[in-house]
């Protein structure tokens, strides 16, 4: 595929987009915000008056007035809300059995869905792209340009990988510190990825720098899942399967692939659930087949909470 067929996908995701409601002004996505309070962003000075915060206070510049006059000053908090879009590009991501349908499209159809639903509805979007390092951020910006530039960045990132192949695994820990560190004030964390890592070993990831974050921000896993991976042409015979980012291989006999695939099924409803209970994290598993619908009903179930 072509960087041209990524963004004629996302034009018609953009095109596909409806506003909730009508718009009384020019911010035709003005929706309510989260954010309550009278906020950082400083708007002017002005005299301070009987019955007005004392917290507005601007002692340092009524230090020559006071007590004859105090100053207190405007503030004004930006009702955007940031959301960053944190995406693992580890080697496993790169597995595909067809081309019209496989986990890197699906995760270039989520990162076209969610940033431009939020473009539309004036909320800034950034990225970070994170495997055993990180890959690359991107501060939150207005506009759907911003989200084709994304794409952009994650296609090369997948192309440059397909040609230089590395196995590379996921550090979900090194994500999650990276963002702890970054983010100073609220924010929408999307986490994409198929969680190969963790299924694998649980321990892998540090659940309790995850309820950290989640305390502080609002934070949802989207699973990447292709049910093609393990379907076989027939029963009969041996297989050989490969664990793509440790390299590690297996042959077994090919009657016991669903056996193997509800395996990795209850292992990750065993996760999802402890993403639930000790992180209070909600999650959804997303397929190339009706990923849209699934991934609306999910974020309406969460919003009318």
């Amino acid at each position: 595929m072509e960087v041209e067929e990524v963004f004629a996908r996302f034009r018609e995701i953009k095109h596909g987009i409806r506003s909730p409601k009508k718009s009384g002004s020019l911010w035709f996505g003005e929706h309510k915000s989260p954010f309550q309070g009278s906020g950082f962003d400083i708007v002017g000075v002005d005299q301070w008056r009987p019955g007005q915060p004392l917290k507005d206070v601007a002692w340092g510049l009524s230090l020559r007035t006071y007590p004859e006059k105090l100053f207190r000053i405007e503030r004004m908090e930006l009702k955007q809300v940031p959301t960053i879009l944190a995406v693992d590009l580890s080697y496993s991501t790169l597995f595909q059995i067809s081309h019209e349908s496989n986990k890197a499209l699906l995760l270039l159809d989520i990162i076209g869905g969610i940033g431009l639903t939020r473009a539309k509805m004036h909320d800034p979007v950034g990225l970070l792209m994170f495997s055993d390092q990180i890959e690359l951020f991107l501060k939150p910006k207005l506009g759907s340009a911003q989200v084709f530039h994304m794409a952009h960045q994650i296609f090369e990132k997948l192309e440059l990988a397909r040609q230089f192949p590395s196995k590379r695994t996921a550090d979900f820990s090194l994500a999650l510190r990276f963002l702890t560190t970054r983010l100073k004030t609220r924010t929408s964390i999307v986490l994409v990825s198929d969680l190969v890592d963790i299924i694998s070993d649980p321990e892998s990831i540090d659940f309790k720098l995850m309820s950290r974050l989640a305390w502080k921000h609002d934070v949802v896993v989207l699973i990447l899942d292709d049910p093609d991976e393990f379907e076989l042409p027939g029963r009969l015979g041996f297989v050989r399967i490969s664990n793509m980012e440790t390299g590690e291989q297996t042959v077994i006999a090919a009657r016991k692939t669903p056996a193997i695939r509800r395996s990795i099924e209850e292992a990750r409803r065993a996760l999802q659930t402890r993403l639930k209970r000790e992180c209070g994290v909600d999650s959804e598993v997303l397929e190339p087949r009706g990923h849209f619908e699934k991934l609306s009903r999910f974020m309406m179930s969460r919003g009318s909470r």
